[in-house]
This record gives structure tokens, sequence and C-alpha cells, in this order.
């Protein structure tokens, strides 16, 4: 079997649960230049191509949730970690000569460019990829190897529907008509900030309902009523938990999302709603 067949066929069995993740091949050209970080140098020197692995993670409706979709399933640095790492490990055994790194958010790849040109989705006004089948809730892994490869073709049309319902909804305009977010408006990044807040980013963490990210613009987007198919990656649909106090906060932290900014920050968001519940009383 050539090289690209064999690898997909590797990915249908490493890359899946109740069944194979989105998974596609672009070139590493297609995706220059690479972003700054200290993990940039982990780049195969003579990098080819780029291994792209979608990771759905929605884990259907529930009556009460006070945090965001994607965070309330285990951290998936951690479970997108070990499917790479299992998937990377296979790939070194079928092609020795070759290297392969794996890579999950803190990441040189432009995540989004990379799931596009690997044929995975379309890109939405939101800056998020839209799959097909899962829509936008899905996390994003990379392989980057110096294989050749067969890239394949990007979804036509490569854009959303452009209804820019995302960016109308957006509560204080953080989606930008470029694509960029403005993340001092963002209110998932006003849950995420460290020590002290302004009352008016206090008002908005309230006012969102969710002691971590935001949702809207994922659930409003048209493309996106379709998608909301469960994840068939079982450690999400095992690990999620809709509802935090901090007793649950605290317990869960390690495995969280929300552990990179530190147990204070969660404990401080999820005493502001308890303080707006009570003034609601």
């Amino acid at each position: 079997m050539e090289p690209t067949g064999k690898v997909k066929e590797i990915a249908s069995q490493i890359l899946s649960g109740k069944e194979a993740f989105p998974f596609g091949i672009c070139s590493f050209e297609q995706i220059l230049p690479c972003l700054e970080c200290r993990a940039k140098q982990r780049i195969p020197q003579d990098a080819a191509s780029v291994l792209v692995c979608l990771f759905p993670y929605y884990t259907g409706e529930h009556k009460e949730r006070n945090i965001s979709r994607y965070a309330m399933v285990t951290d998936y640095h951690m479970i997108a970690g070990e499917y790479l790492n299992r998937f990377c490990k296979a790939l070194q055994e079928v092609f020795p000569q070759n290297q392969f790194e794996p890579f999950t958010d803190n990441s040189p790849i432009r995540e989004v460019s990379a799931a596009f040109h690997a044929g995975l989705g379309r890109r939405g006004k939101n800056g998020l990829i839209l799959h097909p089948k899962y829509g936008s809730y899905v996390f994003i892994g990379e392989v980057v190897t110096d294989l050749v490869l067969q890239p394949d073709q990007p979804l036509n049309p490569g854009e959303c529907i452009g209804c820019g319902k995302c960016q109308k909804v957006c509560p204080q305009g953080a989606l930008q008509s470029d694509g960029s977010v403005c993340l001092e408006r963002c209110r998932s990044h006003i849950t995420q900030k460290k020590g002290e807040l302004t009352d008016w980013e206090i008002g908005q963490i309230q006012d969102g309902g969710l002691i971590w990210g935001c949702d809207i613009c994922n659930d409003v987007c048209p493309m996106n009523q379709e998608a909301k198919v469960l994840t068939p990656v079982p450690e999400f649909l095992e690990s999620a938990v809709s509802v935090l106090d901090a007793q649950i906060a605290e317990r869960l932290l390690k495995t969280r999302a929300y552990n990179y900014r530190g147990k204070k920050t969660i404990l401080r968001n999820i005493q502001l709603l308890e303080g707006a519940n009570e003034d609601d009383r």
C-alpha cells in the first residue's frame, strides 16, 4: 500500500472511538508561516505533511449548564494527546526513517487553516472550523511529519454561508469582520482572566451565566443546527459534567481545561455567579 493510504488506514484504527474521528492531510507549505512559540522547535527539519484530526466534543443538551460545552469534558489536551501519541507510535513502526511530531493547541500550526486545507470543514466568521457532520463543536490536533503524502482537497465552498449571525449576536461585538477576535470584548476570554476584574468584566461573566467560556457564536450558527451529533470520543461522553460548584470544580481541577489558569480563577467565577443568583432572588 502506498504511504498516504497506509497513513489513513492507521488513522482509522487508532484515531477512533464509536466511529473514526474526522481525519485529513494537508501539505506543510499550505499552512505557512508557522506561529512563533516554544513548540516550533519540535517541527521536523524537512517537514512535508500535516496530519489533522478533529476530536468532536458535543455531549448532548443538558437541562442545566453553567460552563461552556468544551469545558464540560476532560481536558482535550490530555485525551487528544493520548490518541495522537499512539498514532505517532504506530506510524513510527511502519515508517521508521521518518519523524512524527504531535501538537494540540499550544502549537506552531495554524490549526483552523490546517483543518481547512485538509478538507475537514469550512471556515466560519467566528474563526472556527465547521465540519459537515460535527459543526464547530470540535477540537483540532495535528501531527507534523517529513513523510511526503498526498494532501486532501479543501471543501468547496470553503467559507461558511456568511449570514453573520455569530457576529451580530456576540454580546460585545468581539467578532470582527476579518474573522479575528477582539479578546478584550470576548466573554470567553474574560472568564479566563486572572486577578481582579473590572466592574464591566464582572458584569459580562454574570450576564453570560457561565463560569468558563461562552457558546453563543456556536449555538446560533445555522450550520451547527444539524451538527449536534454526539461525540464518538468515549472519554468525552463519560466525563461530561454540566454544572459545577466550588467543590466539584476543585475535585475535577487537574483534568479540566480551566486548570491552566489555576484554581483561584474558576472559584472566583463561581462566586461571582452565585452572588448574582442570590441578588436575583
